[in-house]
């Protein structure tokens, strides 16, 4: 093996001893019940474990550890957007956690599980990521007192979700004797695991209609379990539902056409529904809902192409979600939960209403920022896949959806009589500048973030 294989191989022992000493030290850390020291521990951790995933992803790393893991670009890519994402959320827990301790313990537990789904090549592996990211999560929400009802409901979604999974698996098994991610035949009691598979990533990841109890989870949660909720644990629900359709499913093509609908419908109901709320935090759950529907096409279209601007779409929203629930946080810390809340927000502080209003329009697909660039690219996808039809109806929910986020955004800059000044706090002032540095960059100029992307998907089909 030449010297640059050594290299590659020697980072991933060290990702793999990083793995281990994030677990590890979080375990004995919070035996000593200080907070500081365990924060600062994560943030070194996390960025040592991005660092690392940057390297191998750079360096276009494709080996299998453990005869269980498969180390490629496609996962690289989730691992990295997802390591960045958990460092910003616990950023906002130790500022708002009352038990930060505790989230860090559980967060760690739950990232191991989303790499384990991240660079799985068995639907096993997958099955034991998922119940390991989810189980601490449900944990994380029931660390406020107030959200017992949203950690119940998470829980059924959760329950039902893993029930359907495993009966897929099972089913799938049954047909094929094998467990592997590769081409199954096709057959009626294939064609019933995919609409299993299907239906139980709806619960994951957000689609209509198995999305009913999200707005309330995402309500009743503290909003940096929320942030953890929607920018991290939706998305990795994403990753599974690509890998088994190009995988498993790839010549199902009423599969596809199936997960079309889902998008259509997913799309509609979270714009509609999010015009009446009056809840930002509400109305920001339901915007949510309608973003896993634009994704959703990239996955219709069934080309490499679709899957990049998926992926794209999906690094692009995972940072716009964290930014503005730090927002919301902050909001929510002072009992300003209502759009109507939002009242001179700019008098108050004018970072915090530039930068909810720029993340926002971001939602929108407003140009160079990272939203427009994923949603042109999904359209882009759907178009030439044959589904105009599909990219015009992501285009008339875009329209949609500006009538929404154009009342926040009206609130935040109408004149508020006594306004005071308000400084936000050193942390998610922090938090709220990385995710819009990242947003407005990779908007302006999103060519490496969309090479990596189409490389990794690119991946994906070579493997199928």
């Amino acid at each position: 093996m030449d010297l640059s294989g050594d290299r590659l191989i020697s980072e991933l022992y060290i990702f793999f001893g990083l793995c281990v000493l994030f677990l590890l030290g979080n375990l004995v850390i919070r035996l000593s019940n200080k907070d500081f020291p365990q924060f600062l521990f994560n943030c070194a951790v996390l960025s040592l474990l991005a660092l690392f995933s940057a390297s191998m992803l750079s360096s276009d790393l494709a080996t299998t550890a453990m005869g269980m893991l498969s180390i490629n670009p496609f996962s690289l890519f989730f691992v990295l957007i997802l390591t960045i994402a958990m460092l910003l959320t616990g950023i906002l827990a130790y500022e708002y956690a009352g038990r930060y301790g505790d989230f860090a313990l559980m967060a760690s537990f739950s990232m191991m599980g989303i790499y384990l789904v991240a660079f799985a090549n068995s639907l096993i592996s997958i099955f034991i990521g998922l119940e390991l990211m989810v189980i601490p999560t449900v944990f994380i929400v029931l660390l406020s007192r107030r959200s017992l009802e949203a950690a119940a409901k998470l829980f059924i979604m959760s329950a039902i979700s893993i029930g359907l999974l495993s009966f897929a698996i099972v089913t799938i098994y049954g047909a094929s004797n094998s467990f592997a991610l590769v081409h199954a035949q096709q057959s009626d009691l294939m064609l019933f695991a995919a609409a299993l598979f299907v239906a139980s990533l709806g619960f994951e990841a957000s689609i209509f209609p198995f999305n009913v109890l999200i707005p309330d989870v995402y309500e009743g949660s503290p909003s940096y379990a929320t942030a953890m909720l929607g920018g991290i644990n939706k998305k990795v629900g994403f990753i599974v539902l690509m890998q088994v359709l190009i995988l498993v499913f790839a010549t199902f093509k009423s599969a596809f056409l199936a997960v079309a609908m889902l998008s259509v419908l997913t799309m509609f109901y979270g714009n509609i529904v999010a015009i009446m709320q009056r809840s930002f935090k509400r109305m920001l759950a339901y915007s949510s809902i309608s973003q896993a529907g634009y994704m959703l096409i990239g996955i219709a279209a069934a080309t490499s192409a679709g899957i990049a601007a998926t992926m794209f779409q999906i690094f692009a929203h995972a940072f716009i979600f964290i930014g503005i629930f730090a927002i919301v946080a902050w909001l929510e810390s002072r009992n300003r939960n209502e759009i109507d809340d939002l009242i001179g927000l700019n008098q108050e502080s004018r970072l915090m209403a530039a930068a909810a209003t720029l993340f926002m329009l971001s939602l929108i697909g407003l140009p160079f920022t990272t939203g427009f660039v994923g949603k042109f690219l999904l359209f882009l996808s759907a178009v030439n896949a044959n589904l105009v039809w599909l990219a015009i109806i992501g285009v008339v929910n875009s329209v949609i959806s500006i009538y929404y986020y154009a009342r926040p955004i009206m609130a935040m800059y109408a004149v508020k009589a006594a306004a005071k000044k308000i400084k936000p706090e050193g942390a998610i002032v922090f938090v709220v500048l990385a995710c819009l540095a990242i947003t407005l960059l990779l908007g302006l100029y999103p060519q490496p973030m969309i090479s990596m992307a189409t490389n990794a998907a690119n991946y994906l089909f070579s493997m199928a």
